[in-house]
Formats: C-alpha cells, sequence, structure tokens
C-alpha cells in the first residue's frame, strides 16, 4: 500500500501542476514547494523529471510556463505522457482513477488535434473494500477466506491471493487454491466477504515471476514459458517501442527503414495470437515456426470463408 500512496501523492502533485500551467499560469519552484507542501528540491523533480521531457514547457527566468497558453499541440511524446499518466492513475485504484481521469481528458481536448480516447476498463468502485483487504493479504502473504460467485453457484473458499491484475479491461485476482496450490483466476467482481486470516504462506519466485510476467487471461503458469520472435515493419514500429506486448520484451534487432525485431516469452499461444492478428499485415512471426503455421493457417480459414 505504501506504494500506491507515494504514486497518489506524486499524481496528486503533477495534475495540480499541469491543471495550473494549462489555465496559462507560470509557476516558480518556490511557489510549488509551498503549495504543494514539499522541499524544493522534490518540487524541482517535478518539473525536471517528470514534465520537461514530456510537455511543451519553457522557462522564463525563474518561472515555468508552457509553450504556448492557447492551445496544446499533443505531439507523439506528449500523447505518450498523457498516457503514462492514465496508466498511473489506473494503477493507483479505480477511486483515485476516476478523479483524475476527466482532468486528462480536457487536457486532450485543450489540443487543436483531440486525441483523447476512451480507455474502456471495468468499474469496481464498488470491490474496493474487497480490494483494500486482498491488497493487505498479498503484501503479508496471509490466507483469504472469501465467498466466489460461480455461473450457477456460490461457494466458500480458501485461498492464497498473488495478484489483482487486469486483462482486457476487466479485473482478476491470481491466487492459488488453498487446498492444493493450484493456481486460478478469479473474476474479481464475483468475490465477496473476505476475510483475512492468521495463516500466512509461501510463493516461489517462479511462480512470482510468471504470474508478473502473464500478457492476458490466457497465461498458463504451469507451461514453462517459451520465446516468440516477431517482425514488426517501420509503419507501426513506434507502438510496439512505446508500450511493450510483455514485461518480458526486448527489442533484438532494427533495421535502416526502422522495422524491429523483437522477442518475449509467453506460456501459451493464445497470449500472442489475437494481438498479431490484430496487427496484420504489420506484423508476422519469425519462431517458432509452429506458432508462424498456426496464425497462416487460421488466416488461410478466414480468407476461404469469406470467398477470398
Amino acid at each position: 500500500m505504501a506504494k500506491a500512496k507515494d504514486y497518489s501523492k506524486i499524481m496528486r502533485n503533477l495534475m495540480w501542476i499541469l491543471s495550473r500551467l494549462y489555465r496559462g499560469e507560470a509557476l516558480s519552484v518556490k511557489e510549488t514547494a509551498q503549495e504543494l507542501d514539499v522541499s524544493i528540491k522534490t518540487a524541482q523533480r517535478y518539473f525536471n523529471d517528470y514534465l520537461l521531457d514530456n510537455f511543451p514547457l519553457k522557462k522564463v527566468g525563474r518561472l515555468w510556463a508552457l509553450e504556448s497558453t492557447t492551445k496544446m499541440v499533443v505531439d507523439e511524446e506528449s500523447e505518450l505522457a498523457l498516457q503514462t499518466l492514465e496508466e498511473m492513475a489506473k494503477n493507483i485504484g479505480t477511486d483515485f482513477y476516476q478523479k483524475v481521469h476527466p482532468l486528462l481528458a480536457k487536457l486532450y481536448k485543450s489540443s487543436c488535434h483531440p486525441l483523447y480516447t476512451k480507455v474502456n476498463i471495468e468499474d469496481i468502485t464498488d470491490k474496493m473494500t474487497e480490494i483494500l483487504a486482498l491488497e493487505k493479504a498479498i503484501k503479508n502473504k496471509n490466507l483469504v477466506h472469501c465467498i466466489y460467485d460461480f455461473e450457477d453457484y456460490r461457494l466458500e473458499i480458501d485461498i492464497k491471493p498473488l495478484l489483482i491484475t487486469e486483462f482486457d479491461g476487466f479485473w482478476y485476482l491470481i491466487a492459488m487454491d488453498a487446498r492444493n496450490d493450484i493456481i486460478k483466476k478469479y473474476y474479481l467482481k464475483h468475490i465477496s466477504n473476505v476475510q483475512i486470516l492468521d495463516e500466512t504462506f509461501e510463493v516461489s519466485q517462479e511462480i512470482e515471476d510468471i504470474v508478473k510476467n502473464s500478457i492476458n487471461i490466457w497465461f498458463d503458469p504451469y507451461k514453462k514459458p517459451f520465446e516468440v520472435r516477431l517482425f514488426i515493419d517501420s509503419e507501426v514500429a513506434k507502438y510496439f517501442k512505446r508500450k511493450p506486448i510483455a514485461p518480458t520484451q526486448t527489442i533484438s534487432g532494427e533495421d535502416q527503414d526502422g522495422s524491429i525485431e523483437i522477442t518475449l516469452k509467453i506460456t501459451h499461444e493464445m497470449e500472442i495470437l489475437p494481438l498479431i492478428k490484430s496487427w496484420i499485415p504489420h506484423i508476422y512471426v519469425l519462431e517458432p515456426q509452429w506458432l508462424a503455421d498456426i496464425v497462416r493457417e487460421d488466416v488461410q480459414e478466414y480468407l476461404e470463408r469469406m470467398g477470398g
């Protein structure tokens, strides 16, 4: 929870600075430090480390201001910075995100090129009590007793919670069944009556890494991760540089025309297949061959069904 509080404080302070700047004001480091109740060194870091490289700021004497107070030109770097702030807000929690989100939307819409896109993420405000209890249990590695609603019945279960995560806009709890230590994925909105038990548990670093590196709900914690190598053409390469597919992604090669090769590790082909298909024809599988064959067969079947 300490990390979330740190993020929350940084986010609130950055939002305060940005809102003042976008109203056309000029701010001094000293004034900012006093208003936010932080040290001058911390206030200086907000401008130099968080904002200067990502927003059109200029320094006039001892004052910071925007290059233009009438409109914001959202270039690729500024767009990415706003997206990063939005992701940080989501990671803090839904309640805080809903407060920050409208301001971020205004920053987008204040530009001459409105680039704001709605973030389709499930609202779990009504589950904050359960989330806070689960986060505490995850941090302290306590067993949890709760009720889980399946499609046609509900069950009292004991679990070892590992991670609360969002996959494709929906929230899940990754946890081990306390009866047999089998890792399962629980839809967060179906969890209720969370009780933290005194009993604690341990989990191997290997399992923690697999859970942390998962791309989507298809990950299989019981399969050894295997490497996938992809070619990304120059037209879309920047998007894969901005936002890696997975924490394990690395750029293994770059051509003069801007195209790149990336490698990443997955545990199940469905972790990557939908994404590959969504970027056709700008992406194709270099390795493993069997994965490339699946993509080719699926595309061929699609074309045949479409009469192509």
